[in-house]
């Protein structure tokens, strides 16, 4: 493995500048800037002031591969996932076939142990097929190394399965990651019920949905002692209930997507499909009480959702397009332009929110910036540009809302697993 010397990086979280030693994939010293000269034989990188921070680390991403690979791959997600300054995600269980049982976990361990440049930790079903009807063997995908299960897009409509997979799985120490829904409420919306919807004809998916939603799987997981993970919150009042739930579930859990906190349910404008995700875009009052969620702590972690799909897809009715964006290529930018920049977050809680907290839930051990640890950071520059083109993403799909624009900030480097990447 090469070494290198990053020369004058300031610390994001504290303002301190620094050099860097890399070498053997590890963090060899850190001084203050200046004090050191880079040792022999070492590739110079100089961060010209550029922020260091801990690699980030994504909760939930769709990664297509197998049986969706004219969607995406895992070679180009997870290529998209280091551009976008992602050193680690969790993969949803949605592929064909699902992840449902060991031998399906194992062979996409594999695929990524080929194809992956980031760290990738599946995730297993809940019920075989995804079809919420039967469970699956929970010992057996814990011993691959599975930390949550799910059955990604659908929640379980079955309470009495639901309740007995918990549970069955709870002393097992496997997390349920859950959407807050009623299927029966929601079956039939495509966007939020707003002027919008109302203006385009198009069918709401009641907000009081996610929130009985989320109130019910709360109960269930407290009824059992199961830990559960909240995903995708999008209601101010789903918000709410995971803060008074909160105060008494010390193994709760919640994230927000960060569509969600970007954008509202005005941007479809003229049946923009770019814009149809799920849950979907909320009222500017619900964006507002996620970000102060994210702010008190309500709500642990932000995720990409990276749900990518082919132009064609996107191009269909409204009504028949699937949901969901391709964000994994532009999510420290976006994060930073739309959350730090304004003041809306500060580099501290995006570090706690995108890379400490979602390590902490898969158990594994924080991203440091101490000697000594493995090199997993990001060299980011808030003062150069993304410029999102054809040419830029990484990912297979191109269903971003980014296309086309430039977003304040850029990834310059990003060092994960021993490797060095430059942009």
């Amino acid at each position: 493995m090469s070494t290198y010397f990053i020369r004058n990086a300031c610390v994001a979280t504290t303002g301190d500048k620094i050099d860097m030693t890399v070498a053997g994939g590890m963090i060899e010293s850190i001084s203050p800037a200046g004090s050191q000269t880079a040792p022999s034989g070492a590739s110079l990188v100089d961060a010209g002031g550029s922020l260091v921070l801990p690699g980030l680390f994504d909760l939930h991403a769709h990664l297509g591969q197998p049986g969706y690979e004219n969607r995406e791959r895992i070679a180009t997600a997870t290529a998209a996932a280091l551009h976008g300054g992602v050193t680690g995600l969790q993969a949803m269980p949605d592929t064909s076939p699902v992840m449902d049982n060991s031998a399906q976990i194992q062979s996409l361990l594999e695929l990524c142990q080929e194809q992956s440049p980031v760290t990738v930790i599946p995730t297993g079903c809940i019920t075989k097929g995804a079809e919420g009807k039967e469970q699956v063997s929970y010992d057996s995908l814990r011993a691959k190394g599975v930390q949550f299960i799910t059955d990604a897009d659908h929640v379980p409509s079955n309470m009495l399965l639901l309740y007995r997979a918990m549970q069955y799985a709870a002393p097992l120490g496997i997390t349920f990651a859950l959407r807050g829904d009623v299927p029966a409420l929601t079956a039939k919306g495509v966007m939020h019920p707003s002027p919008t919807s109302y203006r385009l004809g198009l069918a709401g998916s009641p907000v009081c949905a996610e929130e009985i939603g989320i109130d019910t799987i709360i109960r269930l997981a407290a009824a059992t002692e199961a830990s559960l993970h909240i995903q995708t919150v999008s209601t101010a009042g789903g918000a709410e209930a995971i803060r008074q739930w909160k105060k008494e579930r010390p193994n709760l859990s919640a994230e927000v997507a960060l569509h969600h906190l970007l954008f509202t349910h005005e941007n479809v404008g003229d049946y923009d499909t770019t814009y149809k995700t799920l849950p979907p875009l909320r009222d500017q009052k619900d964006k507002d009480a996620l970000i102060a969620a994210l702010q008190d702590g309500t709500i642990d972690c932000i995720v990409s959702d990276h749900t990518p799909a082919t132009p064609f897809e996107k191009k269909q009715d409204f009504c028949v397009a699937p949901h969901g964006m391709a964000l994994l290529d532009t999510f420290l930018p976006a994060l930073y332009a739309h959350l730090v920049k304004p003041g809306l977050l500060t580099w501290h809680q995006i570090v706690t929110l995108c890379c400490d907290t979602p390590r902490k839930l898969m158990h594994l051990p924080n991203a440091t910036l101490e000697a000594g640890v493995s090199a997993d950071f990001v060299l980011f520059n808030p003062d150069e540009n993304t410029v999102v083109t054809e040419d830029f993403l990484k990912s297979r799909s191109r269903n971003t809302p980014f296309l086309g624009q430039t977003i304040p900030g850029k990834v310059q480097a990003v060092f994960v697993n021993g490797k060095a990447h430059l942009f």
